[in-house]
């Protein structure tokens, strides 16, 4: 990004710590987008990205040993000069080993999926019918009703499908139209009709407390995917919702083809776009779904806690997935993925468009307990966006060049943590409410074992910085072209690291702020308020 950088100030915290740069920052792309110019706070994002090994050390698949980490490929050593190794299903020859219970997705290829209807296996059903759509497609026959016939055929149901149909039939282009009901449709049919060689089990579900996790290759979430386009996971979809999936989302697209506003023809294309991406080259990296729960030992006492703040990088110049080398934070749902395959177009659903190889954690992952969290490694990014909810636009190719772990996954965390909204400004500032959202920030940002190599920092949001700081993990707030924030935060932390301010002095300003009378904002209060003045 080209660009003139203006120096504003240069200081040193006065317990000799990181050099702490102001700049703002003017170039095309602010004005493209009614910014302006760029502010940036703190000190530089290199420094902190830089305090940990990139990608960071992680043990070898083969010398994993916890029941609770689960894997669908054989475990392997990436080796970065064989890229074009592909990792091998958990099962030899092509054999696939079939669980049909409530702790493993059900899958449409088990022989244990029956109609209801006539008491059928469904699978091979629906291989016909796949069949059928695939041997269309490569006679550049298929249409859209074609399509929407099969989906309805497999599944035993009819689906509203305008979005889908508007979007083939009257958005894409001829030559678009012709590639993807040829060419692109064609491989989606493939890697559906070949899950269960691909898989070879079925995956298991990151169920509440479960405090597992499970890695599988990009290819086998690609078929996975494609099981979702052609909506086949059973008992996950309306009136058919069985009991053990109440508290699941429903992985299947067909919520996504319904009518509805048209930020959902956008969060389409982007998905369309993962699938045209992959027929032209099949990635053959690894990601992992991980669920974890903070424990109660692990819990601090906030009010007596003598952690120093930690180092803070605040920005306008990117957003929060254009930052590299870091631990993200979705802001999420309860339930993953919030509305990404209905009307939801918010920074959660943005993310699991544009790295739809997030969209496996509906499939797997149970709604969110008080103390956890979701990660998500590894997944790629397909698409560029530009815009926010209604303004949201698919704005063409994305080229992911990340490096890759020694599991071999791009180096891409994602920790999902569901933010609590509040309508009222007494109800969240109230103490109940602060302590659930320290406990669920705390969750994400555990470093598992306290090794450096765990300690990378987190791009997140201002309210995260008392459990950034109890985690001892350098902290990143991107706050995309917002320059307000920035500029009425920035002063408070600056106020802080003068005071010597530690958790424990963050925790009772926010005490004393709840419990008193104050109509002034937070800011205001902790700056007129000295550390000295807290007591303990």
């Amino acid at each position: 990004m080209a660009g003139r950088l203006t120096p504003r100030s240069v200081e040193e915290h006065s317990d000799g710590g990181m050099t702490d740069e102001s700049l703002d920052i003017y170039d095309d792309d602010s004005k493209k987008h009614g910014i302006g110019h760029r502010t940036i706070k703190g000190p530089p994002l290199e420094v902190l990205v830089n305090i940990c090994p990139q990608p960071p050390y992680i043990k070898d698949m083969q010398d994993v040993r916890i029941n609770n980490c689960i894997f669908m490929i054989r475990p392997f050593k990436y080796n970065p000069t064989n890229r074009s190794r592909e990792p091998a299903p958990i099962n030899d020859n092509n054999r696939y080993v079939d669980t049909w219970d409530e702790h493993h997705v059900r899958m449409p290829c088990s022989l244990s999926y029956i109609s209801k209807r006539n008491g059928q296996i469904r699978w091979p059903i629906i291989c016909n019918l796949l069949s059928n759509l695939k041997r269309k497609c490569d006679n550049h026959t298929a249409t859209v009703e074609d399509l929407k016939r099969t989906i309805e055929n497999c599944v035993e149901r009819h689906y509203n499908m305008d979005c889908l149909e508007h979007l083939i039939n009257e958005i894409y282009s001829n030559e678009q139209r012709s590639h993807f009901m040829s060419n692109v449709l064609s491989s989606v049919c493939t890697l559906a009709l070949n899950v269960d060689i691909l898989c070879s089990q079925p995956p298991p579900l990151l169920c509440i407390g479960s405090n597992r996790s499970v890695t599988m290759s990009q290819r086998q979430a690609a078929s996975l995917l494609a099981c979702a386009f052609f909506c086949l996971f059973p008992y996950r979809t309306g009136l058919k919702v069985k009991k053990e999936y109440e508290n699941f989302q429903n992985p299947n697209f067909n919520t996504l083809y319904q009518r509805g506003p048209l930020e959902k023809i956008e969060k389409l294309k982007c998905i369309l776009h993962y699938f045209e991406r992959i027929t032209r080259q099949m990635p053959n990296g690894v990601i992992t779904f991980r669920r974890y729960a903070l424990p109660d030992q692990a819990l601090p006492k906030w009010g007596k806690s003598t952690k120093g703040l930690t180092a803070m990088h605040l920005t306008t110049a990117r957003k929060i997935e254009d930052i590299e080398c870091v631990l993200q934070v979705d802001f999420a749902n309860k339930y993953i993925g919030g509305g990404v395959l209905t009307s939801g177009c918010a920074q959660e659903e943005i993310r699991f468009v544009i790295c739809p190889e997030m969209l496996v954690s509906l499939l797997v992952c149970e709604v969110l307990a008080h103390n956890e969290c979701i990660y998500l490694i590894g997944c790629e990014r397909y698409s560029s966006y530009r815009g926010y909810a209604n303004t949201f636009k698919y704005a063409g190719d994305y080229i992911d060049d990340k490096a890759k772990d020694n599991w071999g996954r791009k180096w891409s965390h994602l920790v999902a943590i569901d933010a609590t909204y509040y309508r009222e400004r007494t109800i969240q500032y109230n103490m109940k409410s602060i302590k659930r959202e320290l406990i669920k920030a705390l969750a994400g940002f555990h470093a598992h074992g306290r090794t450096p190599n765990d300690a990378f920092p987190i791009a997140t949001v201002i309210i995260q910085l008392a459990a950034a700081s109890e985690a001892v993990r350098p902290l990143i707030y991107a706050t995309y072209g917002d320059k307000n924030l920035i500029e009425s935060f920035y002063p408070v932390y600056d106020y802080l690291i003068g005071q010597r301010a530690q958790v424990q002095h963050l925790y009772r300003y926010l005490d004393q702020y709840c419990n008193g009378r104050s109509r002034s904002s937070i800011f205001d209060f902790i700056l007129r308020t000295p550390v000295s003045s807290l007591g303990s």
